[in-house]
């Protein structure tokens, strides 16, 4: 989960979730569901409904003066149908998120 300010009176909240999920021993399986974009305000008072997109967004949010949010990430969409072995998805593409408050 990562948290940002977005914006004045607000801060972007994004997590990644999996469906049908399976835990034991500290290991989840299950099916990789999206990554999730939640405002709330100072309080914690959610501001609308969650934005899920398909990709995996995940990653340090730089915040820039502007107040625009931003990511790098590799546009990979991973498999948690077993534990992961150290393997992971492969790509030579890194891509940017933005979003603007």
């Amino acid at each position: 989960m990562r948290v940002a300010p977005y914006g004045k009176n607000r801060l972007l909240v994004s997590y990644e979730t999996l469906k049908n999920a399976k835990c034991a021993s500290g290991t989840c399986t299950g099916t990789f569901s999206g990554t999730h974009f939640r405002l709330v305000d100072w309080s914690g008072k959610l501001q609308g409904a969650d934005k899920v997109v398909k990709a995996r967004i995940s990653g340090d949010i730089a915040v820039l003066k502007d107040g625009t949010l931003t990511w790098a990430y590799a546009p990979v969409t991973p498999s948690y149908t077993t534990a992961l072995n150290g393997a992971s998805p492969t790509t030579k593409t890194l891509k940017i998120a933005r979003l603007k408050p």
